[in-house]
């Protein structure tokens, strides 16, 4: 049976939520902050005080975009109760946030230290680790993990994203054009994004022309059927065609000099 000053105490304990959670409904983030906060100091070990980092976190994480705050909180939950039954989507949302500071590498570490269940979470994982490898511009780690994503499965959601990636990597930031026409085939044969497949065949034909293929560089752009595409497809079409015969002229003057 509870004192009056234990009571009393529940009260204030219950009084302080409350609040948080009817300011949260209400949408007033900034008066659930205070109130969490509020509870946080006087019951810093309070029973409730693991759900109470939580939430104050998510308010600072998706609503306040207060990154460094959102990241004290998440650690809390991390560092203090690793029984908590969201301690794992603290510690994703802690490697998240870390993401968005800028410090990729810390955030790369708590995202190793999950360990998901299932093998689509697996892979949404090991993702979110090679879109920061790529963040950095470590290019060769980030393909090592786009691997991951991608090997011994069919072609999804998460394998079209890092396919689209390793093909910008190739394409866009190395100039490795041999490299990335088979990544922009996988895509233009395995999307059912119209947006994605008319990608796929624009990043083919840049290829092809810097591999001097001009040949094939057209006949992928007249893959092309979308109407608002239409003039710019013809555009790049007459361009490849004259590259087409400057190469050709080209190769013809050195052919009558042997």
């Amino acid at each position: 049976m509870l004192t009056a000053a234990g009571q009393g105490c529940s009260r204030k304990v219950d009084g302080s939520l409350t609040r948080a959670v009817e300011a949260w409904d209400a949408g007033d983030y900034k008066m659930a902050a205070e109130e969490y906060e509020r509870y946080l100091a006087e019951f810093p070990s309070g029973d409730k005080a693991p759900d109470a980092h939580f939430q104050l976190a998510n308010i600072y994480y998706f609503k306040l975009q207060r990154y460094d705050q959102a990241r004290a909180h998440y650690s809390s939950v991390v560092e203090r109760s690793p029984g908590y039954s969201n301690v794992q989507l603290a510690r994703e949302r802690l490697a998240e946030v870390l993401g968005e500071m800028g410090r990729s590498y810390e955030a790369i570490a708590e995202y190793e230290n999950l360990n998901p269940q299932s093998s689509d979470e697996r892979r949404r994982i090991r993702l979110r680790i090679a879109d920061l490898y790529f963040a950095q511009r470590n290019y060769s780690q980030a393909l090592t993990e786009y691997e991951k994503v991608i090997e011994k499965v069919a072609y999804d959601e998460l394998s079209e994203q890092a396919y689209l990636r390793e093909a910008s990597i190739y394409h866009i930031e190395r100039g490795q054009y041999a490299q990335a026409l088979p990544v922009y085939h996988q895509l233009a044969a395995g999307t059912s994004d119209a947006k994605v497949r008319v990608r796929a065949a624009y990043g083919l034909a840049d290829c092809y022309a810097g591999l001097l293929q001009f040949e094939e560089a057209i006949k992928a752009l007249r893959e092309i059927k979308d109407e608002p595409e239409q003039a710019d497809i013809n555009r790049r079409v007459a361009d490849l065609e004259a590259q087409r015969r400057e190469a050709a002229q080209a190769r013809s003057g050195v052919e009558s000099m042997k």
